[in-house]
Parts: C-alpha cells; sequence; structure tokens
C-alpha cells in the first residue's frame, strides 16, 4: 500500500521547500500516484521549486519508478530549482546505485541534511 504526504517546510533562512513522503512499495502500481503526487509539490512550489523526497518510508524502490523521479527532477532544474532525495536505506540507496541513476540526484540521508542542502542551492544560485 502506497501513501504520500506533501508538506511546504520553510528553513530558518526562510527558502521553502515541498518535502513529498511516499511511503510503502514504490512500484509499477504506484507510478501514476507518485507521479500525480510529484506533479501536485512541483505546482505547489512556485516558479523555483525547491522540491525534497524523502524515501526514508519507502520499503521497495524498484527501478520502473525511477523516471518519474527523473522527470520530477528535470522539472525542478529546468525552473532554476533543486531537488533532493532523502535515502536512509540500504535498499533504496542499492537500487539508485545499481541503476546508475544515484550520481544523477542529489541526496541526503536525513530530512534535515537535504532541508540544508536545498537551502545552499536556493542561495548559490542568487
Amino acid at each position: 500500500m502506497l501513501g504520500i504526504a506533501e508538506q511546504t517546510v520553510t528553513a530558518a533562512d526562510g527558502t521553502a521547500a515541498v518535502v513529498v513522503t511516499p511511503r510503502g512499495e514504490l512500484d509499477l502500481a504506484a507510478i501514476a500516484s507518485l507521479d500525480s503526487a510529484l506533479r501536485s509539490a512541483l505546482a505547489t512550489a512556485g516558479p523555483q521549486p525547491r522540491l525534497v523526497i524523502d524515501l526514508s518510508d519507502v520499503d521497495v524502490l524498484q527501478p520502473v519508478t525511477l523516471g518519474v523521479l527523473l522527470d520530477a527532477r528535470r522539472r525542478c532544474r529546468t525552473a532554476d530549482g533543486g531537488l533532493v532525495l532523502v535515502v536512509s536505506t540500504a535498499g533504496v540507496a542499492a537500487t539508485l546505485s545499481e541503476t546508475g541513476v544515484d550520481s544523477l540526484f542529489e541526496t541526503a540521508t536525513e530530512l534535515q541534511a537535504a532541508l540544508a542542502r536545498i537551502s545552499e542551492a536556493a542561495h548559490s544560485n542568487h
């Protein structure tokens, strides 16, 4: 069963990021829900979207869902925004590594570190 939460978090420096937290299995059956949630988050995030996808509660990350994550990354970068994945489990890290996409994503092992990276990226673009 997949559940997806979305919240807007504002860092101490005022940088706002939308945090999307999927839970459960990210597999073929989850693609439409994940894509919809990420598109909604990008719309919420504004013209220079700062997006954190917290994969800490993901039990299974199947390679078939990586296209959705890569599309969100592309949309953020095209709009001069940023995207950081929270990768705290060995299984999710292994999937990213085995598929060769780990180098394409900015990652952090916890949410606070991801928010700090988004904040740093926002300020380096000014």
